[in-house]
């Protein structure tokens, strides 16, 4: 996927299908093993070939000496037998059909067939292909006829039927190659209806500029999507069984997907099946519920959906009462119609859970009074606050994420050396004992691929995470820039293309379909500037705007969609306090600084709410450097910052994620003692403090934290 231009927010984003050029000549051959709108016999020494005149046009140097009234190539192919054989022929079909040759050229007598075939036909790319060493791939050539093909369209070479908007506008193309783009056109074309001899074809109850999305895509494999039209089109693909283009508009639903638009792509996939997306919009709609419920389109959810939703015990609240404001709100948005419904929605409210306060503010919502049906649940609402509740315990809601540790380094057991990790824990549960004492189950799900690595970078991108840079050990050399990406529904590793920068203490994030790769220590002498980013359908790495001034050991998060680069080390080991707003195309603008310490280098910076918190990391004092435990908040509205409970524990370079609306902090180093921090503390902005939730496996630091969904798992929980 690319964005019209990263310089400003796009309106259209470019989606190409790799496999579509295989995929039409696949039916396009099938086409012609078939006999279907062949319109090209060649009568040859006793034998009959048979093809489509717009792909063999396509495969030569002149396409268009085989159209028109003075073509040069006509049905009349007595002028051309002489220089043709059964053997060349073949050779041509094969190469014009399949972008390969099936006959073994290294015979004399074959190849002169085939170089003689060549020539009179004026199939100068089969002429290189046989005569030259270097040769493309089959699939490059069929890419070749494709693009031919559509260019042979733009020019109204060749075609020979016109389809027609029913609002007026004409559109010219191939009735083969309409055919081969899907069944509904193939039906159309080929099955015997009127269609099927008629030179126009109105496709009635579809805009024009369906029309021509549906025509761009199958004469190229692209499409240019925006939320714009997103809807119309995806209806119109599966009315017509466009099911690559389909995929494609699945694939925008899913990137592009946030709490305005989750409903909208949940309710589209239930209703056309499409299982796959259904369960990245539930999962996302679960997660975002808190923020989705005070939206304007939670008044549109259907009755069916909002049950199903509220049942679930993955739905991400921060109390219970979001979840009984929600099914209020809904209902009185139309009330005469939605209250029948208001005491079966009531029934998923897990009213044990609400504290006293809020039962009384159930307890004086009005709505109740006016549903005969809703009296069970003020009974219950009552009797929860007069304490002698006697209905049904309630289970909390649990997420269906986990907190996630990846690689590091640590002591290995006899205290000896450091060892890079490879392993991937997640914790499994929490442990609350007695007093103060708390500890954390871990369970190992899965390894990185050699090398182990740390002080590397993760990021989560439709549901795979991506692991990138770090390094191997302690040498200059040991520097990465390799990235890995793991499948979380396949549990697959898979290797990326290498970064352009090897990099380690830099920072990663995920924006607009994409993975940010910021700044970074380059070889232990040598900070970057230098941004690069990764686009998953492109699987190609390119640059950004660099930074204002290389740095290492800073932090980065997104917020809003704009991504936040605070404090790091300068090429001149300064330590800064500084926060720049950064954006791909115009580079960094700096806003307030930090107003905690002099500076502040290896510590986290995560979204949480409407701000960003700043944590943990080192500062400078008169004398070297020292531990930060003062934390802060960065409001981007006012550009301003104010202070958080400070942490109990110092965590240089650690890990940190956000889960369940808390953030969670992990591991890292002491700058003052030079020792590891096995803890993992977590921090709820609720409570306004910070909690030791417990040890990890090993005292690991240089690690990276995240939280994943791991749906295998979560039941385990």
């Amino acid at each position: 996927m690319e964005e019209e231009e990263i310089g400003k927010v796009p309106d259209l984003f470019s989606y190409t299908l790799p496999s579509h050029s295989d995929t039409i000549f696949t039916r396009l051959h099938s086409f012609q093993e078939e006999e279907l709108l062949l319109d090209w016999i060649f009568p040859l020494h006793g034998n009959s070939f048979q093809a489509h005149r717009l792909v063999l046009a396509a495969a030569s140097q002149t396409p268009d000496a085989f159209f028109g009234s003075k073509h040069k190539f006509g049905l009349e192919v007595g002028n051309i037998a002489a220089c043709l054989t059964p053997v060349g022929l073949r050779a041509v079909l094969d190469f014009a059909y399949r972008g390969d040759v099936a006959v073994d050229l290294s015979e004399e007598e074959v190849m002169k067939e085939v170089l003689n075939a060549c020539t009179c036909l004026e199939m100068e790319r089969l002429r290189q292909r046989c005569t030259s060493k270097v040769t493309t791939s089959a699939a490059k050539e069929r890419e070749k006829n494709l693009a031919v093909i559509k260019d042979m369209r733009e020019r109204a070479v060749g075609c020979d039927v016109t389809i027609q908007a029913e609002s007026g506008e004409r559109y010219l193309a191939h009735r083969v190659v309409l055919a081969a783009g899907g069944d509904y056109f193939r039906a159309l074309l080929c099955g015997g209806l009127r269609e099927s001899s008629e030179d126009t074809v109105c496709l009635r109850g579809v805009s024009s500029h369906v029309i021509e999305s549906m025509l761009d895509f199958i004469y190229t494999g692209q499409l240019r999507l925006g939320w714009s039209q997103i809807w119309e089109l995806t209806d119109a693909l599966f009315q017509f069984q466009l099911q690559g283009a389909l995929s494609l508009c699945i694939d925008f639903l899913q990137d592009g997907m946030d709490e305005s638009t989750c409903l909208d792509v949940l309710v589209l996939a239930e209703t056309y099946g499409l299982v796959q997306l259904g369960q990245a919009a539930e999962q996302y709609t679960l997660a975002h519920f808190q923020g989705i419920s005070a939206g304007e389109k939670f008044k549109d959810v259907p009755c069916s959906l909002l049950d199903k939703l509220l049942d679930k015990d993955s739905l991400c609240v921060e109390s219970e009462i979001v979840v009984f404001r929600a099914v209020v709100s809904w209902v009185e948005d139309n009330p005469l119609e939605r209250l029948p419904a208001l005491p079966g929605l009531l029934r998923h409210v897990r009213l044990p859970l609400l504290s006293y306060s809020e039962l009384q503010e159930a307890l004086s919502c009005r709505l109740l009074c006016r549903s005969p049906g809703a009296r069970g649940s003020l009974e219950a609402i009552r009797s929860l606050m007069e304490g002698h509740y006697r209905g049904p315990e309630c289970r909390p809601r649990t997420l269906n994420q986990v907190l996630v540790l990846v690689g590091g380094d640590a002591v290995d057991d006899e205290f000896m050396k450091r060892v890079p990790s490879r392993t991937l824990w997640f914790a499994q549960q929490f442990h609350r004992g007695p007093g103060l004492i708390r500890s954390i189950n871990w369970r190992p799900f899965a390894k990185l691929p050699e090398p182990a690595r740390f002080r590397h970078c993760v990021c989560l991108l439709n549901n795979k995470l991506y692991v990138l840079g770090g390094r191997k050990y302690y040498g200059a050399l040991d520097i990465l820039k390799s990235a890995l990406r793991f499948d979380l529904s396949l549990c697959k590793w898979e290797r990326l293309p290498d970064m352009l920068c090897q990099r380690d203490y830099f920072s990663s994030v995920c924006l607009d379909g994409k993975v940010f790769a910021l700044g970074g220590n380059r070889d232990d002498s040598q900070y970057l500037d230098a941004v690069e980013y990764y686009t998953p359908e492109e699987n190609s790495w390119r640059q950004a705007h660099p930074l204002d001034t290389a740095v290492c050991s800073h932090a980065a998060a997104v917020l809003d969609g704009q991504i936040y680069i605070s404090g790091g080390c300068d090429p001149h080991q300064r330590c800064l306090p500084l926060m720049w707003h950064y954006h791909p195309a115009l580079g960094s603008s700096t806003r307030a600084p930090m107003t905690v310490g002099a500076g502040r280098a290896g510590h986290i910076m995560l979204a949480m709410g409407r701000g960003l918190v700043v944590a943990g990391g080192l500062q400078p004092l008169w004398m070297g450097f020292g531990d930060q435990l003062l934390c802060e908040l960065y409001d981007p509205t006012h550009d301003s910052w104010s202070s958080i409970p400070a942490l109990p524990k110092p965590h240089l370079s650690p890990g940190a994620t956000v889960l369940d609306g808390r953030l969670y902090v992990a591991g890292g180093s002491s700058a003052n003692t030079a020792r590891e921090i096995k803890w993992v503390h977590r921090y709820d902005p609720v409570e306004g403090c910070w909690e030791n939730l417990g040890a990890m496996p090993h005292p690991y630091t240089d690690l990276a934290v995240c939280s994943l969904p791991i749906p295998h798992l979560v039941h385990e929980l």
